[in-house]
This record gives C-alpha cells, sequence and structure tokens, in this order.
C-alpha cells in the first residue's frame, strides 16, 4: 500500500499549533527518524489568535503568522501532508490510514486533531449567513462581511466572542452579543470582572444580552431574523457562532482509545496506548500541579504539551505541571489570567478595573493560585511562576507594594 515503503518514524495527525511545536520540538530534542505531519487545511502550522483581531482589523490583509518559515521546516526535514485527512489508525499494524487509500506507518503517533466548531441546530435555516472562525480562511471570509454599517450577531460571550465584537466595532459594524450564561466569560473571570468588561463593550457601543438563546430562525428581508428564549427577535446580517468546540476524538474514539471529553493521556501525553500521544485542545491531561484532570482550549495549552509530547518521545520525560494562561486583546486593554482564579473574589488587589494597570491575586489560604492583570504582563509572568512553585502571599510586602485587601479602600467597589 502507497507509503508504506517509508521507514516507520512520527506520525502527527494534525497540521496546527499543537502538532506543529511537536514536530519542531522533536527536531530540536534529537529525533532524527522521519517526521509525518497530517494537515486537513492546506496551510502550514500558524498561529490562531491573530484571527479574531488583527486579521480582521488591520488595514492591509497580514501574512498568516506561520509557527515558522517554510525553510526551516525543509531544513527540518519535516514532511508535510496538507488537505489531507486521517481516516483510521490499525493499532496493531501501526499505520495510520488517509482518506486516499494510502498509509503511514508510525513508531510514535501523535494526535493533535483540535477541536470543531460548536454548532447550533436551532440556526440552520440561516445557511450562509452563519459563520465560524477557526481557521486563516474563516478570518478572511470575515474580514469580507464585517463592513460599516453591517449589523453582526455574535452567539458566545467567550473569548473568542468578545474579540470578534471589539473587531466588528473597529470595522464599524453594529454589534450585538448574546450569551446564554448570565455574564460574560463566566468560566474565566470572577464576577466583578465580568461585569467590567461588559460595560466596556457596552461603552464602545455593544449590545449584550445574557440569559439568551436563539431557539428559532429564519431569513427575512435578505438578514437573518433570530428569535430568543425570551420572545425577543434580533435582525442582522451576519451571525457569528463563538461557543467553543467539540475535540475532535473519533479517530481514537475508533481505534479503541481512553476517550473522556477529548482523548485521556496522562502527564507525559500518552494515551492508553503507551506509543500513541495526544497533545493540543483535543487532550485531557492530567495536570499534577493543580491536581485535576482537565482540557484547555488555549495558546499555551498547544505550546506547552507538544514539547512536553516530544520530550518523552526523545526519552526526556517531563511531566506536565504548567500553570494555566489566558489572555485577550480588547480594544486597547490586554487582560491576562493565570492560575485558576474561579468565581472567588480577590484577595488583593492594586488598583481597579479601568485603571491604566490593575493587578488581582487569588489566594487559596495564603497560597497564590491565580492572578488577573490588566496591561502588567510581567506581574503575570511573576505570578505564574510563583503558583507554579506554590508560593504564599505576605500581607506586609503586598501593602508595600501598594496592594489593599479586596474592597477594603473602596466599599462600592463590591457593587461594580
Amino acid at each position: 500500500m502507497a507509503g508504506f515503503g517509508r521507514t516507520a518514524g512520527v506520525v502527527i495527525v494534525g497540521g496546527g499549533h499543537a502538532g506543529g511545536r511537536t514536530a519542531e520540538r522533536l527536531r530540536h530534542g534529537g529525533f532524527v527518524g522521519p517526521i509525518d505531519v497530517v494537515g486537513i487545511e492546506r496551510e502550514l502550522p500558524y498561529e490562531r489568535p491573530p484571527l479574531s483581531k488583527s486579521v480582521l482589523t488591520a488595514a492591509e490583509i497580514p501574512a498568516n503568522a506561520y509557527l515558522l518559515p517554510p525553510a526551516r521546516w525543509n531544513e527540518f526535514d519535516v514532511r508535510f501532508h496538507l488537505g489531507a485527512e486521517a481516516t483510521s489508525i490499525d493499532r496493531q499494524a501501526k499505520a495510520v490510514m488517509l482518506a486516499d487509500g494510502s498509509g503511514l506507518p508510525y513508531r510514535k503517533l501523535v494526535l493533535a486533531t483540535g477541536l470543531s466548531p460548536r454548532r447550533i441546530e436551532s440556526l440552520e435555516p440561516l445557511a450562509d449567513r452563519v459563520a465560524y472562525l477557526r481557521s486563516f480562511q474563516d478570518a478572511l471570509g470575515l474580514r469580507d462581511r464585517i463592513l460599516p454599517g453591517s449589523s453582526v450577531v455574535l452567539v458566545g460571550a467567550g473569548l473568542i466572542g468578545l474579540e470578534v465584537a471589539a473587531s466588528a466595532v473597529k470595522r464599524g459594524a453594529t454589534v450585538t452579543v448574546l450569551e446564554a450564561a448570565d455574564r460574560p466569560l463566566s468560566r474565566l473571570l470572577p464576577p466583578y470582572m465580568s461585569r467590567w468588561l461588559a460595560d466596556v463593550h457596552r461603552q464602545a457601543g455593544v449590545k449584550i444580552l445574557c440569559d439568551r438563546q436563539v431557539v428559532a430562525s429564519e431569513p427575512s428581508g435578505g438578514k437573518a431574523l433570530l428569535r430568543l428564549n425570551d420572545g425577543t427577535r434580533v435582525k442582522a446580517d451576519l451571525v457569528i457562532v463563538g461557543i467553543g468546540g467539540t475535540p475532535n476524538d473519533q479517530l481514537a474514539r475508533d481505534a479503541g482509545l481512553n476517550v473522556d471529553n477529548g482523548i485521556v493521556v496522562n502527564e507525559f501525553g500518552q494515551t492508553s496506548d503507551p506509543d500513541i500521544f495526544a497533545a493540543g485542545d483535543v487532550a485531557s491531561h492530567e495536570n499534577r500541579l493543580f491536581g485535576k484532570r482537565w482540557r484547555l482550549e488555549s495558546w499555551k495549552n498547544a505550546e506547552d504539551q507538544g514539547g512536553i509530547v516530544a520530550a518523552q518521545i526523545c526519552g526526556s520525560p517531563a511531566p506536565y505541571d504548567e500553570v494555566p494562561w489566558f489572555w485577550t486583546d480588547q480594544y486597547d486593554l490586554n487582560i491576562q489570567v493565570a492560575g485558576i482564579p474561579g468565581d472567588r473574589e480577590p484577595a488583593y488587589e492594586r488598583g481597579r478595573p479601568g485603571d491604566r494597570t490593575y493587578l488581582a491575586y487569588f489566594t487559596d489560604g495564603e497560597r497564590l493560585v491565580g492572578a488577573i492583570g490588566i496591561a502588567c504582563g510581567r506581574d503575570i509572568r511573576i505570578a505564574r511562576e510563583t503558583i507554579k512553585t506554590g508560593g504564599q502571599l505576605y500581607p506586609a510586602e503586598l501593602a508595600a507594594k501598594g496592594f489593599t485587601a479586596f474592597g477594603a479602600a473602596q466599599p462600592e467597589r463590591l457593587a461594580l
């Protein structure tokens, strides 16, 4: 069968950030065998964060933000199969079968298959008036459709939804955001920060409707007509859905690997088959630092897990114990979150949301477990290291650095 004459090495299914970073780190780690990357897109691995921001708002269409220049991949002798789909895994023969009938043998297999955008059944009647943002081509399509004076509805007030909302405002569109939860970014930010960020968007002209879901839709006069669960009707030229994604774990499921909201891996990225690994958005992984299993959809997670998997394959195992880190750029704001603040109030804060810079620390006892910062990237980097090492906070030291207990100096602060 085509492809089986090639010496078995590492096959990576998924040509996104996690897959590309795994391939690069394999070479840096000394792996000298063949590396094959199977990618459903016809693009070399690239960064996705610009898709909701600069790709939409830049005066000229920016170049794709590739992880590495094409010439570097040639130097690394990584073989890409772009526009190709892996259809099955033969664990006994140790081969990945492709849709064109060919196969790739492997010694080690890495599944970095990412996510598919969650879809909303009630929007199906709108057909091409509904869009999703997952790829560079998706972003280029949105850029052509979000025009000055157009009306845009964002379904989902998560990171992608709010970033696209800010970008659409910058492009001159009228924007409405629908959120099923009672506040934006409810899984990432504590309530007081959610309320503040919602106000930032409202002041920019965005209409945010929480506790709202689309129950029916239809084309109407060249627009999309949405009927919401409270009876409200909303019209728009374009509906963009950003409600997260479902892990692309069917390959693993069909191969008999352990799957539970993603492909289950240990702290080294190994699946229930020791010769098969998973990394990135699709991996449900153990984090020793926090003592829990989770699946994270973030740039940092894809970056870190690619390195963890490559290290294990290269014989230099390093357990995954990284601190979760998220960031978002909305309007002129850079907001970063480290660790797991959860729904709790911060123990200490310096400034308040709306100041030029703001930093909040979240604790479990005196141990730092989370931090949120606005325009203070260095502080967040330090917080990540403190969380990772189990560092404590000392009130006297914090007071000397301008921190106060949450709400202590500003009683009205709690009403934000």
